[in-house]
This record gives C-alpha cells, structure tokens and sequence, in this order.
C-alpha cells in the first residue's frame, strides 16, 4: 500500500494518459501543416521561411516537420508503450522522444523566441510538450 502509483498496475494508467496526450496533440497540430502541403506540395509552410536556418530548404523543413508531427512523433510514442512487443519498445519511446524533443527545441528557441518575440510565459503548451517529450527520451 506504501507502493507509488506509477509502480502499481494502474501506473500503466499514467503513462498512456501521458503518451496519448502527447501523440494526439502532435498530430492534431502537424495535421494542418500536412494538409496544406499535400494540397500544394511545393510550396512551404510560412512560418519556416521566417526561421534563419530552416528558409535555406523550405521546401524540405517543411515536409520533414509535418511528417515528423503528423504520423512519426504519434506512431513512436504510442508504439512505445507496447511492452508486450519487447525492448524495442523502449527503442520506440526513445526515438518518439527525441524527435518531440528536436521539434520542440527548434519551435521555442526558432521561432516563439525570436521571431513570436515571445517569453517563457507566452508558451506553456511547448513548454509542457518539451517536457513530455523529454519524459519520453530519457524514460
């Protein structure tokens, strides 16, 4: 009874609360990105052009940012919480992590930061995404 909750057979509750979050949240923002260039595939999403590094291949930085949102941050991390599948399961957290991670990084300090001009007050929701992500990384 002394036992924390993330170690008791609910504690499986926790983290697919967790990883479902996450998974959904990533792919409900990468699906307008994805949409927009499937219906123009050449043309970049808008806000990459405005970011230093990512405007010298938008084109590029555009596509690998809404696949990574839209399908493989979801698909890693869900996948990753099927222990019955064995050790890549804890494979699939990990890289889920640190591509959550990477997008996160490169949102805040890219674009919120510099070009939002925005504060660490003005992004709780990436912030609580980096945070989850790196959860997932390191777990």
């Amino acid at each position: 009874m002394t036992d924390p909750i993330a170690e008791t057979k609910l504690g499986v509750l926790s983290e697919w609360s967790i990883r479902l979050c996450l998974a959904w949240v990533f792919f409900e923002y990468g699906l307008p990105k994805f949409s927009s260039l499937i219906d123009s595939p050449s043309t970049s999403l808008s806000f990459i052009l405005k970011m230093q590094f990512f405007s010298d291949f938008p084109v590029i930085s555009s596509w690998l940012i809404a696949i990574a949102e839209v399908l493989l941050i979801p698909l890693f991390i869900i996948l990753g919480g099927f222990k019955f599948i064995g050790p890549i399961a804890k494979s699939f957290s990990t890289v889920g992590g640190i591509l959550g991670t990477f997008v996160m990084v490169v949102i805040i300090w890219g674009f919120h930061f510099p070009i939002l001009d925005e504060s660490f007050s003005d992004i709780h929701l990436q912030m609580m995404l980096l945070a989850m992500s790196l959860y997932f990384l390191f777990k």
